[in-house]
């Protein structure tokens, strides 16, 4: 009876740790994001994996992304994605094919400008002791509306530098995205032309406007 009781008050208390907001990981969230924001810009490589092991998939890509602000460009699998916080252009390489839409921050897009600063509203998070390398902080972001196509983020923050190299996005179809970012530069040449996309640059184009 009083194992029982003691495996019972550690699950009601690991619910009502995720329940609430974790002090420690909000404290290395609040520096990780504060490092990026005294960052005017930078570009780096990284690696995206996919995971979906109902469906023995595993899929590896290089790319290459540049970052100012609210604005990214990312350029991977043959897929070029620039977004300037208003408008979001995406260019297929082998159709020579390019969709534009308009930017919409409400949708829930988890992209590589806002992912240091997500955990500021609609999650909660918190922190895995015990998990990762000694070289990372690593903690949990769970979005408080379940209706969201994934359930969990887990972020990996270097301890020493305060940056985030590795991220894993789990979705509801069984998905699992690793990102890992490598040779991180940062930029301050940037500026707002770096962050459009003309079509008139690439000849015999097929244009989807749907703005």
């Amino acid at each position: 009876m009083r194992k029982f009781t003691l495996i019972m008050m550690l699950c009601v208390y690991s619910i009502t740790s995720f329940a609430q907001n974790d002090p420690k990981a909000k404290e290395i969230l609040d520096k990780m994001s504060a490092k990026y924001s005294n960052i005017q810009g930078f570009t780096a490589t990284f690696t995206q994996t996919l995971e979906n092991k109902m469906e023995d998939i595993t899929d590896t890509f290089k790319g290459e992304i540049v970052v100012s602000g609210d604005k990214f460009k990312a350029d991977v699998a043959g897929q070029l994605i620039v977004n300037n916080n208003e408008t979001v252009w995406t260019y297929l390489r082998d159709a020579n094919e390019v969709t534009i839409n308009n930017y919409d921050e409400e949708a829930g897009e988890m992209n590589p400008s806002k992912i240091y600063k997500a955990y500021q509203k609609g999650y909660k998070y918190l922190y895995m002791a015990g998990e990762g390398s000694a070289q990372y902080h690593v903690i949990d972001l769970v979005p408080e509306d379940k209706d969201e196509s994934f359930y969990k983020i887990r972020l990996k923050i270097d301890k020493k530098t305060n940056l985030l190299d590795k991220w894993t996005i789990f979705d509801r179809a069984g998905n699992i995205f690793n990102y890992e970012v490598t040779n991180f530069k940062v930029d301050d040449s940037l500026n707002a032309d770096d962050f459009v996309f003309n079509p008139s640059d690439y000849p015999d184009i097929e244009v989807l406007d749907f703005r």
